[in-house]
């Protein structure tokens, strides 16, 4: 177990510089004090009240989280079951939050990677540029060194041509999530775009990849049929399915760093039915 919090940061930031999460994105250490050894180290998708409640059995130590545990900046901190509730009773039973998003998106064998590969895709390349963090906006336990100004959070891949339907029950099976399909069920699929989480806002991008089908999360309505009448077909199993595979990924970097890190990984409560 490493020493320090910070040592925990530092080599994570190895693998997946925080530098290169997106600049509206909270990533980093959210809450504790770096200098403290951690006793144990967690590893979860989201820290939901379920999770909560399992790491403060665990007691006093390091959570690493996907998803930020504080979003939006908090007015208050007070008891609640919400963020600012969360935080609290984290802090007041000496858990430090240290979290792991779009740079891990962006990263090699990150979570943008996971899911391709999860899916069969090969020959990949990046595509879905993002604005990254400037360093003199961050503190220094947020990054330790930027990488440019912009990092790509999708990849691109070919597969073996097959239906958008085939592809959906592939989806399906890997993710264990229904998938909602838009476009043509029966013509063939050679390339596909993937972006864990929120993708639509990379439909142009994906077009302009030569993917003929877009698998991503948190598509609307409109979204769909834009990206219908370029020529591209959208398969949605859901926001955290789309991030699982990457979650686990997450885990296995997390435990090669700490080694005995505990995986709460496998609980991501979706406020979807997606079953």
């Amino acid at each position: 177990m490493p020493r320090s919090i910070a040592e925990v940061i530092d080599a994570l930031d190895r693998i997946a510089p925080f530098g290169t999460a997106a600049d509206w994105d909270p990533v980093g250490l959210q809450l504790g004090n770096p200098n403290r050894e951690p006793r144990s180290v967690v590893v979860c998708h989201e820290i939901t009240e379920i999770v909560l409640e399992k790491i403060l059995a665990i007691g006093p130590g390091l959570v690493v989280t996907y998803h930020p545990l504080i979003f939006r900046p908090l007015e208050s901190l007070t008891a609640g079951p919400n963020a600012a509730g969360r935080a609290l009773r984290l802090a007041e039973a000496g858990v430090a939050v240290l979290t792991m998003h779009t740079n891990f998106d962006a990263a090699e064998g990150g979570t943008a990677d996971s899911l391709a590969s999860s899916l069969g895709l090969v020959d990949l390349s990046a595509f879905g540029t993002i604005e990254v963090a400037h360093p003199h906006q961050r503190s220094e336990f947020d990054i330790s060194g930027a990488a440019g100004n912009e990092a790509k959070i999708g990849r691109v891949g070919s597969v073996s041509t097959l239906s958008l339907r085939a592809l959906a029950n592939v989806v399906e099976r890997v993710l264990g999530s229904r998938a909602r399909l838009a476009g043509d069920l029966c013509g063939p699929i050679a390339r596909v775009a993937v972006v864990p989480g929120s993708g639509a806002d990379f439909i142009d991008d994906a077009v302009s990849s030569g993917a003929d089908v877009l698998v991503t999360g948190d598509v609307s309505h409109h979204r769909a049929r834009e990206a219908n009448e370029l020529g591209m077909a959208v398969i949605d199993p859901g926001h955290a399915p789309t991030e699982r595979p990457g979650v686990k990924a997450l885990y296995s970097f997390v435990e090669s760093v700490v080694g005995g890190a505990v995986d709460l990984t496998g609980i991501d409560d979706s406020p979807w039915e997606t079953g």
